[in-house]
């Protein structure tokens, strides 16, 4: 059971902004801030691979970047030298940053039968690698809702575990997933792309703004929880 620390950094700005806007304000950081774990690429080009420990995101349409572990100390060393944020060619000067730092133990609950953490998609959910997406396609899209819930059980099961790697905890005990999702298109890039809402149940406790599935970076698949027992 590790304990991490998740730092959030929210900026109210006099602009709402639409979800489109985290991938300009990681595209922002990325160009001020040196090290890695800000844009993911190395020196030579080459990505990091690996669970992202900076996240950036729109919530309640207000900038929003989630730091785990090493990730949260890189924001709160830079948190300061931020004097204003640059989006879509506007200058927000001076913007309103408020900085939380907190400590959470990551856990699996196995008390009660049933899941006890229900985690809402606050944005849209790209669970599907290009190899998950072919065996949606061929095997699942019109197939019936228990076997798409299966299949969507297995794929958050996964990306569970791609977060408990990215902060060294090796799963021991079984993840227990049950889903409830719709399929949407979503606009990412300029191209249309299968994206899912909705919410599921684990017995898996996660911190509240993390994201999960393809494209965290940029805001996509950021959940927020509920204890249900």
């Amino acid at each position: 059971m590790p304990e991490i620390q998740v730092v959030s950094l929210r900026y109210e700005i006099e602009d709402d902004l639409s979800l489109r806007y985290g991938h300009k304000l990681r595209g922002y950081f990325a160009n001020n801030f040196k090290e890695i774990l800000f844009h993911n690429h190395h020196d030579n080009g080459s990505l990091r691979y690996g669970y992202p420990l900076i996240q950036y995101k729109i919530v309640n349409k207000k900038p929003f970047i989630l730091g785990i572990n090493k990730g949260g100390e890189l924001i709160t060393e830079h948190f300061l030298s931020i004097e204003k944020l640059v989006l879509d060619n506007k200058e927000y000067l001076s913007p309103g940053g408020k900085l939380s730092v907190d400590r959470e133990l990551i856990e699996v609950d196995n008390d009660y039968d049933m899941p006890v953490y229900k985690y809402n998609f606050i944005t849209p959910w790209l669970g599907l690698s290009q190899d998950n997406y072919r065996v949606y396609r061929s095997k699942y899209i019109k197939a019936p809702q228990e076997d798409k819930m299966n299949f969507y059980k297995s794929v958050i099961t996964g990306n569970i575990l791609s977060f408990a790697k990215g902060i060294d905890w090796w799963v021991e005990e079984e993840i227990k997933v049950v889903p409830s999702l719709s399929d949407i298109t979503v606009k990412f890039k300029g191209e249309e792309m299968l994206g899912f809402t909705g919410y599921f149940f684990s017995n898996v406790y996660l911190p509240e703004y993390i994201g999960l599935g393809k494209s965290t970076s940029r805001g996509f698949g950021t959940i927020i929880r509920e204890k249900v027992i």
